[in-house]
């Protein structure tokens, strides 16, 4: 694939191993490559990147109808998938008990501790 000026691309030069970056112009064989978050420019060779872009594109011709994301697999139970916006601190704290194994599945531990908040609050509801 060739590369085009705006293509997302990824360095592998010693010196900015795996920064990322912007084709901004080409010269010849040359990449000039401006890096993420920063306008320093580089000049750097075609086979000194990987292109992130050129790469969506090759995919994209060879299986233009090809699902994005995860398969859905077996349905072993009804389930949906939510995004949930949590505080920094206490997902941190989540995520390190889960990698001392205090947790063993994130989405059976969410369940049920939901399944327990929602019985407190039926309880409280039949209560009144």
């Amino acid at each position: 694939m060739k590369t085009k000026i705006g293509d997302k691309v990824r360095l592998k030069l010693d010196s900015e191993v795996g920064a990322r970056g912007i084709v901004e112009r080409t010269e010849g064989n040359k990449l000039i490559v401006r890096l993420e978050g920063s306008d320093r420019e580089l000049q750097v060779a075609t086979q000194q990147v990987t292109n992130l872009s050129g790469a969506a594109r090759k995919a994209w011709i060879n299986m233009p109808k090809r699902q994005v994301g995860r398969p859905k697999g077996l349905r072993l139970c009804d389930r949906t998938s939510v995004t949930l916006r949590i505080d920094r601190d206490l997902w941190k704290r989540f995520r390190e008990k889960e990698s001392i194994g205090a947790v063993r599945n994130r989405t059976a531990t969410i369940n049920q501790w939901l399944r327990e908040k929602l019985s407190e609050l039926d309880r409280l509801e039949a209560k009144e």
